[in-house]
């Protein structure tokens, strides 16, 4: 059996090693972050009974990308989210392993961008999902 705590915390500690963000937190960072920042969250679920005794579990695993809207002109912060989306989405089909968790990608990589608060402050987000699955 293996929890999926090591492959969110070997996701963290892949990307505040690439040096792209300022914070990379597991779940949603306490105040607004400094931009750029990543958050990883959990989004989705299923266990598929294969026998009495086993089960194929998947997990979708969301990397969230703030930009501060506020600290450069609106533009700006789109071209960086874009390019840090695509840097990032290369570095996971590429890069990441996750075999020592007894996880792996497994299907297409998803994103979506969008807008939010956060403290009254305006973030421009793209979510990054992960479609993971245990391997047996």
């Amino acid at each position: 059996m293996a929890y999926i705590t090591t492959a969110l915390q070997l996701i963290q500690s892949y990307l505040s090693g690439k040096g792209w963000f300022k914070t990379v937190t597991i779940g949603e960072p306490d105040a607004p972050p400094e931009t750029p920042a990543a958050a990883i969250f959990l989004t989705r679920g299923t266990a598929n009974q294969l026998s009495t005794t086993s089960f194929r579990r998947q997990r979708d695993v969301m990397v969230r990308i703030y930009m501060d809207v506020m600290e450069e002109p609106r533009e700006g912060a789109e071209l960086a989210l874009d390019k840090m989306v695509y840097d990032a989405e290369t570095a996971f089909k590429n890069d990441l392993s996750l075999s020592t968790t007894g996880w792996v990608i497994l299907g297409d990589i998803a994103e979506t961008f969008d807008y939010v608060l956060f403290g009254n402050r305006p973030f421009r987000i793209a979510d990054i999902v992960l479609p993971l699955s245990q391997r047996e």
